[in-house]
């Protein structure tokens, strides 16, 4: 019976990544081609303008990034997630050009 309840269980909050799909932008997801595809749909993006899969990095939960444009204040990858995190693919952080 416990065997079934292990297999129901929801993905959460530690099954989150934090991908580095292209220059700009870092997304948090399940899994890449989740990023990817949610990252393509709302951007307009095409796949050969987003990192290639094998280039691809998983940030650091305990990387630091600054809290806006307007402030010097750093705030971690992990602080970011336990805020915002609601079971959808969102842009962490970006660095926009």
């Amino acid at each position: 019976m416990m065997e079934e309840l292990k297999v129901a269980e929801e993905k959460g909050l530690k099954d989150v990544h934090v991908f580095q799909i292209c220059e700009c932008d870092a997304v948090a997801a399940y899994s890449l081609e989740e990023a990817i595809n949610w990252y393509k749909e709302i951007t307009g993006l095409s796949e050969s303008e987003l990192y290639e899969h094998e280039d691809i990095e998983i940030i650091s939960l305990d990387y630091k990034v600054r809290n806006s444009e307007e402030d010097d204040e750093r705030i971690s990858v992990r602080e970011i997630l336990d805020t915002y995190w609601n079971g959808k693919p969102f842009i962490v952080c970006s660095t926009g050009n």
